[in-house]
């Protein structure tokens, strides 16, 4: 809280740094502050998925993903010409983005019926294998016409014996209507559901 300073009264020079750096502390609140974003979206489960629909005894542990510091946010990314990372101005995604797509892999499983259990680390499961998940990409890239890129590395990783049992790398690309966040959202909702999809047959087909 800021002292009062009585007219006609001057400070003295310790007095005077005190207070300009007060001043100098309340100009700078806000300024490292993500803004609350005008609107915030969820990403769409699969519900149907390719391959034989085989049921597998198997019980999956899908712990966060893994990702890099620009992708470990709610935040929606941007890949820009030279490269560059930038977000989407006001919105975001529901949730961190590994934790959401985490949610999203668990009820993914659970929809597809190909496993007999699946659940997130502390649930208590007599776990058969990890389903380990690195986010490479998950962006809408302008570099040239809008499109939206996930690329997610997933490693099957066999509970009882600490090897990796298969591993593979989900690319799914899907155009954008325009560079807006309507439609970038749309198209990086439909990469991500498509990605997933896969991850979750490819993972039933390799128990």
């Amino acid at each position: 809280m800021l002292a009062a300073v009585h007219p006609g009264r001057r400070m003295g020079p310790a007095a005077a740094l005190a207070c300009a750096l007060v001043l100098a502390g309340c100009s700078t609140i806000g300024l490292g502050s993500t803004p609350k974003p005008d609107a915030i979206f969820d990403l769409g489960v699969p519900t149907t998925f390719d391959g034989a629909a085989k049921r597998s005894s198997a019980q999956l542990l899908v712990p966060v993903p893994n990702a890099s510091d620009v992708l470990s946010t709610a935040r929606i990314a941007v890949r820009d010409d030279g490269g560059s990372i930038s977000y989407l101005p006001g919105v975001s995604w529901s949730d961190q983005l590994p934790s959401l797509i985490q949610t999203i892999l668990v009820r993914a499983f659970e929809n597809s019926g190909r496993v007999k259990a699946v659940g997130k680390p502390g649930e208590s499961l007599a776990i058969n294998t990890q389903v380990l998940v690195d986010i490479r990409a998950f962006e809408m890239d302008v570099t040239g016409a809008p499109t939206a890129r996930v690329t997610l590395g997933v490693k099957l990783l066999d509970e009882r014996n600490g090897q990796v049992r298969a591993t593979r790398v989900f690319d799914v690309s899907r155009p954008s209507a325009s560079d807006r966040p309507k439609d970038a959202i749309a198209a990086i909702d439909q990469a991500a559901t498509a990605a997933v999809a896969e991850v979750v047959a490819w993972t039933a087909s390799a128990l």
